[in-house]
Formats: C-alpha cells, structure tokens, sequence
C-alpha cells in the first residue's frame, strides 16, 4: 500500500511498474550466437555480416560472463520546468532470466543537458535490485531535451539512458492527442485525422465545438469545424493544396469546452520525393527459386515512418511488370512476399502517396543461400517454436539462441524443391523475449538469420484500487496494489509507483511516450528504434503480433554465431553494450 500526496492540480495517473521474478533459463550452453548489426538499405544486399577469419565466437566468458545485468530506467514523466524535480528509477534484471540483482551496486547518475555536457550528477546504491535518483531543475535551466546516463564503473554494467525534456509549459485543461489515419500524404491528397480529448479532471467534452486549421508552407488551410462525440473523438478532414514546394504543415486544432479553450497541433506528414526506404531479405539474402519474404522500413525526411503502398516490380527490357504488392502496416514498416528468378532485377515502385517517382532497386537475388521463414509472428509461452527452411544446401544446420547463449539446435535434409520444410524445438516455457534463428551449411558458415518473438514466460497482473474515488489538494490517498499471476494467484511482486499529472504525460505524442517496464525488457536493448512502443505487448490489440514480427523483421539486431566482439562493441559504442549486455571489466 502507498499514500501518495495529492498535490493542487486537476487530476493524477497512478502509473504502476512491476518485475516478475523469473526463473534461470534451463539448459542453456554458452556457445554459438553472436551479434552483429546489418542496416539494409534499398538497393544494397541486406545481407547479415559474414564472418571472417578474425572473427571470434561470442561466448558469456567474452561477454563478461554467465550473470549478466541490464539496468530499466524510467522517470516520472517525460517534461519538466524550473522549479520541479526529475524522479528517476533504475530497475537492474538479469538479461537472460530477468531476476532482479541480489547484491548492492553502486550506480553513478549523471544529467546530460542537449548538447552532451554533464550538468549534474550523483551516485546511489541499488536495494533489491532497484535505485532511485531525483534531480531538482534549477531556474534559468535551459530548455531542451536531457539525458539521464547510469553507469556502473565499480561493476562494469551496461550502462543505460533515458530522455526527458526540460520546457515552460501550463498543464492543460484538456488532455488531447491528434492521430492521422496514415504516416504520409503526397499533395492534392486528402488528409483524415482523429482527435481524442478528455478532460484533465476526467470525462469527456462531449459537444465541444473543434475549428481545424492547416498551414502547409505557409498557406492556410481551412477545414471546417466540426465537433467532439460522446466518446471524446473527433474526426476531421482537409485536402492538401496540389502544389507543395517544401512540405512544411501543421494541424492546428482549436477546441472550445465551455470557459476552456485549448490549442491541439500536430506536424502533418507530408511526403514529397523523398523517403528513406531500407529493404530486410527475411533471412538476409533473396534466393532464387524461393518464395522470399521481404520486410520494408520507410522513412521521412526528419526519421518519422512513413505509410507508403506500392508494388514489387520486375524489369522486362524498356518496361516492368507487377510482381507484387506492398504496404506499410505500423511505423512505417511492412512486409511481401515474391518468388524473385536467378537474374532478374527488382524494384519498388510507390503508388501512395502519390507523386513520389523515385523507385528503389531490391538486393541482387542470389542462387545459393539458405531461407527461413517465420512460422508466426509472435511464438507462445507453451508451443515449440516453428520455423520453415528451404535452399540449395543439401542439409543445414538450425540453431536458436537467446543472445550468446545456445538454446537447440537440429539438423535438417533439404531436397532442393522449391517447397520450404518445417523444423520445431521444443524450448523450455520460460524461455522468453528475442531470440535467433540461423541457419548453417555442413562447414559452420551461417547462411540465414532472422529475429523471432517468444511471449513473456511468466506475468504479473497488477490492479490498483483507491480507498476513495475522489480527493482534494493536500489528501492523503490509501491505495491498495493487488498483484496475481495468470491463473489470479497472489505472487511476490516488487512494485513502483508514480503520481504523476496525468494531462502532462499526454502534452507527449503518445508513440513518443516511453515503454511500460516489460516492453523495457524485452524489446528496449534488441532493437535500434522503439517508438509506439504501447503497441507491443498488448494482448487486447489484434496489431500487437503483426507490430511485433514487423519490428523483429526491420528493426532488430542482427546477430550471427560467428563475430568480432571488440569490432561491434567499437563501432556501436553504448548500444553495442546493451544489446549483449556487455559487462566491461571493473
């Protein structure tokens, strides 16, 4: 139980963290998987990082050994001003089985301001795994967007970070967020948003009037008012002018509640002739003679996704011709699936939004080589995984790992057809989180590799219950935290709280909000860009798998069994550290 302190304010969010104590993984070897990193980018081969003669196996000795930890940082909210304190938590799990440390750590804290000087910094000692730092915001700090850096120099850890931004603002009266039906429009195209509102001290501003204004490069759009439904949305729509030079817009919502006026905006994403598009071979390489599968991660400009649809094209001579269609589905990432020919050149061709002409050539199709083929998106708890294999090899070796550390592996005949074969293992159920999938030929060498999904082994399920259902500035709140299993059976929990406004965290767009603690766990250190980060996880989303193998896909670390260790944890610096969990020699 916690009393927190109602502070003055319109309304508070009770945000809870929680840990599962896990359990060690069963039967794990050090051995084979390493990691590396492969940015496909369009036109380029995508595929993973061959090893070479100075290449090491990755084992938990080059690692820093078998108990390895990863720190969870966390703050109270994302935006501060003078005069606030900066809350930070730091939970510490073991990277494989996700036990909270047992020993006391020191952690040294620092505050990065925007341009990478140290501003303040501290130390504090973990207690049950877990420190706590608080950093008052002094006046005249400068605005901008901070950094806080655990490191652990005593123990060697992998370091951690977490943003936050330091700005005025005014809490608001209404808690708002604009979501566009799609991540690009090209011009002359109509625009389709959603506002959703609620009252900062709770309900819905059901009737409020809502004016919608653009300003795309200068020139003003008007479209229209329009009005908040009995369940606090708004859907509004505009069309963007035909000529756009620059492609500079913003949303500017105006919404009237009574007495209370607030301003929603939002950058409208506006897509010219350039997009940055990176194409992901699903197990690195195009095969001739193989139905591939193809993961897409589009870009704007400023490093937004992009919603883009268009086709697979193949040359004919003068001409092309459709081979397939694609379209993205979640942070500009999408996937397709073609038979690509010894020979051939493919391309992307983009049909929305329109007036983008440039096409983008996919990786040379090779005629030797190895699939794999994800037999889901997101593998359960109790199933075995499953994953089908195909190629020019005789036989191939497939082996799955969780970071340096080999899980199974079998052998498999393949007969050179054209239809891919299926594989399982049967892994421990608490076995969770990313795992490796490669594929070797009969000398070692690895020929495909691809990043796949288990479910979490074990869940808490928290729920939260105040002692009264309102409160008034300078009350007490008594609040009851119940945590249970799945199967609604009280478990031994370590829970952290936060009182935050809750119409504060929402002046944050929400896929720029930072994750809850389990995505922090299992996807935070395997991936380079984790945005929506809401999204995964969450069994009551029907997305959630497809965002999930979508980012496995396009997103995830690479990793083959064969590495230069110094070499990746050179070039990739801090997150190199992470993704391993490197512990450094103290």
């Amino acid at each position: 139980m916690s009393r927190p302190y109602i502070r003055e304010g319109i309304a508070v969010a009770l945000v809870g963290s929680f840990l599962a104590f896990g359990q060690n993984l069963p039967g794990m070897q050090a051995g084979a998987a390493g990691t590396g990193k492969t940015p496909a980018t369009a036109g380029k081969t995508g595929a993973k990082e061959k090893s070479n003669s100075k290449s090491t196996r990755a084992t938990s000795e080059s690692l820093g050994g078998a108990e390895r930890y990863l720190t969870m940082v966390s703050t109270d909210k994302p935006i501060y001003k003078a005069g606030e304190k900066v809350y930070a938590r730091g939970v510490m799990l073991d990277a494989a089985g996700h036990k909270p440390i047992k020993s006391t750590v020191a952690a040294t804290i620092e505050i990065k301001g925007p341009k990478g000087d140290t501003i303040t910094s501290g130390m504090c000692n973990t207690d049950n795994g877990v420190w706590g730092f608080a950093w008052e915001v002094p006046d005249g700090q400068a605005g901008g967007e901070y950094t806080l850096h655990a490191s652990y120099p005593m123990t060697g850890y992998a370091p951690a970070t977490r943003k936050f931004d330091i700005r005025a603002y005014r809490a608001p009266r209404l808690k708002s967020q604009i979501t566009f039906l799609r991540d690009g429009y090209g011009p002359g195209e109509k625009v389709n948003a959603t506002l959703d509102v609620k009252r900062a001290e709770g309900g819905v501003p059901e009737g409020a009037r809502v004016t919608v204004t653009a300003r795309v490069d200068g020139m003003t759009v008007d479209g229209g008012v329009s009005t908040v439904d009995s369940k606090g949305l708004c859907r509004v729509s505009f069309d963007l002018p035909a000529d756009i030079p620059r492609g500079e817009g913003t949303l500017a919502l105006v919404i009237e509640d009574g007495g209370v006026v607030e301003t929603a905006t939002k950058t409208i994403p506006i897509l010219l002739q350039t997009v940055d598009l990176q194409l992901f071979p699903e197990g690195g390489d195009l095969v001739a003679g193989y139905k591939n599968r193809v993961y897409v991660q589009a870009n704007q400009p400023n490093g937004k996704p992009a919603d883009l649809a268009g086709s697979v094209m193949v040359k004919r001579g003068s001409s092309a011709s459709k081979v397939a269609d694609f379209r993205t589905e979640h942070e500009g990432r999408g996937r397709f699936e073609f038979v690509p020919e010894q020979g051939e050149e493919y391309f992307l061709s983009i049909a929305e939004p329109a007036g983008i002409k440039t096409t983008y050539p996919l990786p040379a199709v090779k005629s030797r080589g190895a699939i794999i083929r994800a037999d889901r998106e997101v593998y359960g708890k109790n199933e075995p995984v499953t994953v089908k294999i195909g190629g020019s090899e005789k036989a191939v070796r497939v082996g799955i790992a969780k970071r340096e550390v080999q899980l199974a592996d079998k052998k498999i005949d393949l007969d050179g057809g054209a239809n891919l074969k299926s594989i399982s293992f049967d892994i421990p159920a608490d076995v969770d989180g990313v795992l490796t999938v490669t594929a070797y030929d009969s000398a070692g060498t690895p020929l495909a590799e691809r990043l796949i999904f288990r479910e979490p082994a074990k869940q808490v399920k928290l729920s939260i219950k105040a002692e009264k259902k309102s409160y008034v500035p300078g009350d007490n709140a008594k609040v009851t935290v119940k945590a249970t299993d799945d199967n609604g059976n009280p478990v031994a929990t370590m829970v952290g709280l936060t009182v935050t406004d809750d119409s504060v965290l929402e002046m944050i767009e929400k896929r720029e909000q930072a994750p809850h603690l389990p995505v922090m766990v299992y996807l935070e250190p395997e991936v380079k860009d984790l945005a929506d980060a809401h999204v995964y996880l969450d069994k009551s989303n029907p997305k959630a798998p497809l965002a999930t193998d979508l980012l496995m896909g396009a997103q995830g670390w690479r990793r083959f069994a064969l590495m230069d260790v110094a070499e990746f944890l050179e070039r990739e610096g801090e997150d190199a550290k992470r993704v391993v969990a490197f512990k450094s020699p103290p």
